[in-house]
């Protein structure tokens, strides 16, 4: 079979372009050589982020791969069928859970049976979502298409240190992974629905609020949801659930998530992160101006949602109305069109993005 080449120095030439050529490889069984990657940052190439998601698809996928050394500015990756499994990774660093499930997560749908991937690493930490938000916002737009998928955060993992203890269990009723991208679709059919540019009314807003076991007694975790509370109001947004924790984690750290859902099934996330010297209402207000930034655009998905879905619209069709058009956006549709062919159209003046597919 024909390798594709791919320039991961296009557009803003970051990680991205790696997780979702994987992704796409990996699912359509297409071999790929990414060369240039990371080329425009500071630190070129391959980070031992992208390195644990090829050393679990070397298991996973029964991958052969070449060039899979930290700082590698060339990758060869041929992949054979997923298997499912229990797999372990560990990152032995504080490095993103949630960005390494950006690729993985979507895979464990198309494998046969069930698949348990354990993942010790970052579950709240700087320049990716929070682990809270993958559970509450990007799991509810796919939980329909396995029979069962649980994530559970076993341990909190704070930057530096990481050492977070994530779970995915995922169990499909597929007797062997789709072959081609014909049965990719017919399985998918009616079990995933990225059509939506039309906004209904906010139905519910919850708050989420982490802090280490240490920051109790300063309450912490309580001033932090004050804080959003206070800024939802403020705003003219309705009262939110809100949910608090304190954790042990090998680093001292806090998280806030915050999200709403619309009468038209559309879910908006924002999250911060707290440091030392920052009021903890502040950062639960700045979480809720983020959300607040993508609700009063117009969009249907918020900032982080719009990367994670563009991938599996291009298998299956969609349409989504996304905050802003970033640099990171317009990469991952390039990737894309690089195994489809054109497949989205993009109406920056309304922000919208759509596929040329019909709806399934």
């Amino acid at each position: 079979m024909e390798v594709l080449e791919i320039d991961g120095s296009y557009g803003e030439g970051g990680g991205q372009i790696v997780r979702t050529a994987l992704f796409l490889s990996t699912l359509l069984g297409i071999p790929v050589r990414i060369y240039n990657i990371r080329r425009k940052r500071e630190k070129p190439g391959l980070k031992i982020q992208h390195l644990n998601i090829v050393k679990l698809l070397k298991r996973f996928a029964k991958a052969k791969v070449e060039g899979d050394e930290l700082g590698s500015t060339e990758l060869f990756y041929k992949p054979k069928k997923l298997r499912s499994g229990t797999y372990e990774v560990n990152f032995d660093t504080a490095g993103s859970i949630t960005l390494f499930f950006q690729t993985i997560l979507p895979l464990t749908l198309f494998t046969p049976g069930e698949t348990v991937i354990r993942v010790i690493g970052g579950t709240d930490v700087p320049k990716s979502p929070t682990i809270d938000w993958l559970r509450f916002v990007f799991l509810l737009y796919i939980y329909k298409v396995p029979e069962f998928i649980r994530l559970e955060v076993i341990r909190r993992g704070f930057y530096p240190a990481g050492g977070g203890v994530v779970q995915l269990t995922v169990r499909t009723n597929l007797e062997e992974q789709p072959k081609d991208l014909e049965a990719i679709r017919e399985y998918l059919k009616g079990k995933v629905n990225f059509f939506r540019i039309t906004r209904g009314e906010i139905k519910k807003i919850h708050i989420f609020s982490v802090a280490h076991e240490e920051l109790r007694e300063r309450n912490v975790a309580e001033r932090q949801a004050k804080g959003a509370l206070k800024a939802l109001e403020e705003i003219g947004y309705p009262p939110a659930e809100t949910y608090r924790q304190y954790a042990n984690a090998n680093s001292i750290g806090t998280s806030i998530t915050v999200w709403l859902e619309d009468t038209e099934g559309n879910i908006l996330g924002a999250d911060n992160l707290g440091k030392k010297g920052k009021l903890a209402e502040i950062v639960g207000a700045e979480a809720v101006q983020k959300l607040h930034e993508d609700w009063s655009s117009g969009a249907t998905v918020d900032r982080h949602l719009a990367d994670h879905l563009i991938p599996l619209m291009a298998l299956v069709g969609g349409e989504i109305k996304v905050p802003r058009f970033t640099g990171h956006l317009k990469t991952n549709i390039w990737v894309c069109e690089r195994f489809f062919g054109k497949t989205f159209e993009v109406d920056e003046k309304r922000k919208i993005v759509r596929t040329a597919l019909l709806r399934i």
